[in-house]
C-alpha cells in the first residue's frame, strides 16, 4: 500500500509539473500576441476574446498550484482507483455490497468540463434532451457507477432523489435497471418516517442484485418487508415512469397509454415567464403607471377552471412579447434604482435591463395554465379580454391552444377524475402530499385526438368557469373518450381519492 500511494503522489506530481508549465506558456503566448502588430501598425493589446482566454488559462494555473501545495503539505491524491486500490477485491469480480446515499446535484450546477467528462464516461446520466427539466442528477452517475464496482449476484441499495421514477433523464437508467438487475425494493421514501432528513428531500430507497431477473419476479414497494405492492418486474421495464401502484391501476394506465395518442401530440406545454427578481417585479410601488402593471398567476392562484389573482406584477413587454424600448417615468425610476439586481440575474444577457424571460407563451391569445406544484391537477383557460391582463409566473405551465373553444376544452380535460389520476401517477412527489405537474408529466398524458374537438366537452369547461356543478358530466364524458370500464374508473379513482384535498 505503502510503495503504491509512493508511485501515485510521483505520478501526480510530475503530471501536475508538466500542466503547470503548459499554461505558463499559454498565457506567454497570449501576452506575445497582445504584443503584435494589426494591420495600421498599432499593438494588438488583449482584446476581449484574448482576455478571457487569458482569465481561464491563469484560472487553471492557480488550481494546478493548489493542488501542487496540497501534495507538498498533506501528500493529497485527487483521485482513487478502486482496481488498483482493491485488487484482491477485484480479481473476485467487485463488491459483495455496495451502498450509500450519493450527492444529489442537477447538471445545471455542475462545472461544464464535468459534465461533459460525464456523458462520455455514464450512458445512464447522458443528456439527451436540452430541453427545460431534462437535465439528469448527479445521483444517476453515481448509480451506475455502483453497478460497475459490484460483483456478478451483488447487491447495491442507494438513496436517489424519487424523481428517477418519472423524469425523462432517468428513462436509460430504469430500462436497464428494470431488465438487468433483480430489483428487490423500489421504495418512495417522500414523507414517511424513515426519511429523517436535515433539509427537504425527496429520496427513493433502492435495493437491487447484479443478477438477470426471473420473469415472475416481484418487487417490494417499502422497507417492510410485510406491507406495500408486489409488482411484477417485467412490467418496469422499457424506460417509462415507475408506477408503484397496484397491477390492475398499472394496467389501466399502460392501456390507456397504449390505445391512445399522448397530449404531446397535440399541444406543447411551457414554463410560465421568470423575473429572475421577484423582489421588484411582484407587487411594485402602487404608484407606478397603470399601463404596467398585470395580474401575477401564480401556482397558488389556480383554482379549477377559475384563478384568484391576489400580486401585482411589474409589466415591462409589449404585446407582442418583446421588451419595451422605454418605460414612463415612475417605472422606469424604480428600475433604475434597482440596476445592479437586475444586470445581475442568472438568465439577463444584454439589452433592456428591464427583460423578462420565456415571456412569448404567456402572451398566446388562448392559453391553458396549470399550477406546478399541487395536490392533484388543477388547470383553467384564460381566454376572455380580461385576461390578457393576467401573466402566468413560472410556478406554472402553459399550453397555448388555438381557439377558445380548444381551450375550454383542455381545460376540462385535465380536470376530469381520471386524467387526475394518471397525472398523479406519473408526478414527481414532493412534502405534504404535493406533486410537480410539470411538461413532462402534463404532455404524457393520453389525450385522444377527438377531445380538442369535442363541443360538448368545450361546453363543459365553459360552464366551470361560472362555479357549475359539472364534475360527474365531465367525468361520464371523458370516461367515454378513453373507453374507461367501470372496473378502471374504480381504479384511478381511488387514486385521486387518496389524495389530501386540493389546499394549501
Amino acid at each position: 500500500g505503502r510503495l503504491l500511494d509512493a508511485a501515485d503522489r510521483r505520478a501526480l506530481g510530475h503530471a501536475l509539473q508538466a500542466a503547470e508549465q503548459k499554461q505558463i506558456d499559454a498565457i506567454a503566448q497570449c501576452l506575445q500576441q497582445a504584443r503584435t502588430l494589426d494591420l495600421f501598425g498599432r499593438k494588438r493589446g488583449l482584446d476581449p476574446k484574448l482576455c478571457s482566454r487569458l482569465k481561464r488559462i491563469r484560472s487553471c494555473l492557480r488550481g494546478l498550484r493548489q493542488a501542487r501545495r496540497r501534495l507538498s503539505d498533506n501528500g493529497e491524491v485527487p483521485w482513487f482507483h478502486y482496481q488498483s486500490h482493491f485488487a484482491d477485491v477485484f480479481a473476485r469480480g467487485g463488491f459483495d455490497i455496495v451502498m450509500g446515499n450519493p450527492p444529489w446535484l442537477r447538471s445545471e450546477a455542475i462545472q461544464p468540463q464535468i459534465r461533459r467528462q460525464l456523458e462520455g464516461r455514464y450512458r445512464w446520466w447522458r443528456i439527451r434532451s436540452r430541453s427545460f427539466g431534462n437535465s439528469p442528477d448527479l445521483a444517476v452517475a453515481f448509480l451506475e457507477r455502483a453497478f460497475e464496482l459490484c460483483a456478478p449476484g451483488g447487491t447495491v441499495a442507494m438513496l436517489v432523489p424519487a424523481k428517477v421514477m418519472t423524469a425523462t433523464y432517468g428513462a436509460v437508467a430504469r430500462h436497464e435497471l428494470a431488465s438487468t438487475a433483480t430489483l428487490h425494493v423500489i421504495a418512495d421514501l417522500t414523507g414517511t418516517p424513515e426519511a429523517s432528513f436535515d433539509a427537504t428531500v425527496y429520496p427513493l430507497a433502492l435495493v437491487a442484485s447484479k443478477s438477470t431477473p426471473l420473469r415472475e419476479h416481484r418487487v417490494r414497494t417499502t422497507l417492510h418487508p410485510e406491507s406495500g405492492t408486489r409488482l411484477r418486474q417485467w412490467e418496469l421495464s422499457g424506460g417509462g415512469p415507475w408506477i408503484l401502484a397496484e397491477s390492475e391501476v398499472r394496467e389501466v394506465v399502460t392501456g390507456l397509454r397504449q390505445d391512445h395518442a399522448s397530449l404531446s401530440e397535440s399541444i406543447t406545454c411551457h414554463l410560465g415567464i421568470k423575473t429572475g427578481l421577484n423582489r421588484v417585479f411582484l407587487d411594485p410601488p402602487p404608484d407606478l403607471e397603470p399601463e404596467v402593471l398585470r395580474w401575477a398567476v401564480r401556482g397558488r392562484d389556480v383554482k379549477p377552471f377559475r384563478c384568484h389573482c391576489r400580486r401585482r406584477l411589474l409589466w415591462t413587454h409589449d404585446s407582442q412579447g418583446r421588451p419595451a424600448l422605454r418605460l414612463p417615468p415612475k417605472a422606469a425610476a424604480y428600475l433604475e434604482s434597482h440596476q445592479a439586481a437586475l444586470r445581475a440575474r442568472r438568465d439577463y444577457r444584454g439589452g433592456q435591463l428591464w427583460t423578462l424571460f420565456r415571456v412569448r407563451p404567456a402572451l398566446a391569445r388562448y392559453r391553458v395554465v396549470w399550477s406546478d406544484l399541487a395536490r392533484r391537477l388543477t388547470a383553467l383557460a384564460l381566454i376572455s379580454r380580461s385576461d390578457l391582463e393576467r401573466i402566468p409566473l413560472n410556478s406554472c405551465y402553459i399550453a397555448p391552444v388555438g381557439s377558445a373553444s380548444r381551450a375550454n376544452a383542455l381545460a376540462a380535460w385535465l380536470n376530469s377524475t381520471w386524467i387526475r389520476a394518471i397525472a398523479r401517477l406519473g408526478a414527481v412527489p414532493a412534502a405534504g402530499g404535493f406533486a410537480r405537474f410539470n411538461a413532462q408529466v402534463v404532455s404524457r398524458l393520453p389525450c385522444p385526438r377527438s377531445v380538442l374537438a369535442d363541443a360538448t366537452l368545450a361546453g363543459l369547461g365553459k360552464n366551470g368557469r361560472t362555479g357549475a356543478l359539472i364534475q360527474t358530466d365531465l367525468d361520464e364524458l371523458a370516461a367515454r373518450h378513453l373507453g374507461l370500464s367501470r372496473s378502471a374508473q374504480s381504479a384511478l379513482r381511488a387514486v385521486v381519492h387518496g389524495v389530501p384535498g386540493h389546499r394549501r
